[in-house]
């Protein structure tokens, strides 16, 4: 396993090793936030979502709100959201999380990793002009038991503890268990104690791993990129159940399943949904078999958006207008249809 400039390290002496033998590959600068989220997600996770919560209040002239916001602060945030396709877990909790040491207004980034097999990894990276140690005080004054693992600070609380659906009154009872790696500015949440192996080193990032290495690379700028969605393994298929295998035949006709994997990217000059396979022939059909299905299939479930769609090796890219198409495309990933709609693997 290789160490990185994102990840805690054991010792001094590893981390000047470490940096010397980076900084001559060049991985220590320039790499992106997405980038650096893989460092704590861990290297099983089949499924991503990152936002770049920052980038997003900067597009729309947000960039200065904090917590606490004022009421008039919280109606422009509000009214932004109601244009916006994707958000942070936090943003469903910000307007109750006001009187905390931190909320969604406080968030640079937000990324989740996710596999079948276990509870998901979400991580939070905070602003710079937030106190780490006034968050861990307040997690305390609102009821959390503080620990210790290594380097991180651990906080959990039992749910009788939570007075409604809250726990002191300001943070939501589904955060029942936190981390803080405070020299990273990072809040652990989801199975806090894989993501705790994850920043330690003791288990495999996704960083790591590489293993989403071809799909990133579709990205144009991955510094620019305010959402990505990556899936490794796509489930494909109808989001709502079980269906006969006449019915699925019937309704993904001319699709092949992306077994290589499904992305989205958006940014404010890209908005490209990726369809990956492991060869040429199959994703010149699956192209074909796109253009076909969302000019005369795709209207009919509510999804009407203007995609120029092409076979790239083995690869299919559709591209769409970020400022028309971001959200009806957010939707989409989410619901398995438009551009990632597909048949189960057979």
């Amino acid at each position: 396993m290789t160490d990185s400039p994102g990840r805690i390290t054991g010792t001094a002496a590893a981390l000047t090793l470490l940096a010397s033998a980076l900084t001559g590959c060049g991985l220590l600068a320039g790499s992106s936030d997405l980038e650096d989220a893989l460092e704590y997600l861990p290297g099983d996770s089949t499924t991503v979502a990152f936002v770049h919560r920052a980038a997003v209040a900067e597009r729309v002239g947000l960039e200065d709100l904090s917590t606490p916001a004022s009421e008039e602060e919280m109606d422009q945030w509000v009214q932004s959201q109601l244009e916006e396709g994707y958000g942070t877990e936090l943003a469903n909790w910000v307007q109750v999380m006001q009187d905390a040491a931190f909320s969604d207004l406080d968030v640079v980034w937000e990324a989740v990793g996710s596999h079948p097999d276990r509870a998901p990894v979400r991580v939070w990276k905070l602003d710079d002009g937030i106190d780490v140690d006034e968050v861990a005080d307040d997690l305390e004054d609102a009821g959390y038991e503080r620990g210790e693992d290594g380097d991180v600070l651990t906080f959990e609380i039992t749910l009788d503890q939570a007075e409604g659906s809250l726990y002191g009154d300001r943070y939501p009872a589904v955060l029942q268990r936190l981390a803080l790696v405070p020299d990273e500015r990072l809040v652990l949440s989801g199975d806090v104690e894989l993501a705790i192996d994850v920043a330690e080193d003791d288990v495999d990032s996704l960083s790591d791993e590489g293993s989403l290495d071809d799909l990133l690379d579709h990205a144009a700028d991955l510094d620019e990129l305010e959402y990505a969605g990556l899936q490794l393994d796509p489930a494909c298929g109808p989001a709502g159940g079980q269906v006969s295998p006449e019915v699925l035949e019937r309704e993904y006709d001319g699709l092949a399943h992306p077994d290589a994997g499904l992305a989205l990217f958006s940014a404010p000059d890209e908005l490209l949904a990726v369809r990956s396979f492991d060869d040429e022939d199959t994703a010149a059909g699956d192209a074909e078999g796109l253009e076909t299905w969302l000019a005369e299939r795709a209207p009919a479930t509510g999804f009407e958006a203007d995609l120029d769609v092409r076979a790239d090796g083995s690869t299919v890219l559709a591209e769409g207008s970020f400022d028309d198409d971001r959200r009806i495309l957010a939707t989409a990933w989410v619901q398995r249809g438009g551009p990632f709609s597909c048949p189960p693997a057979s």
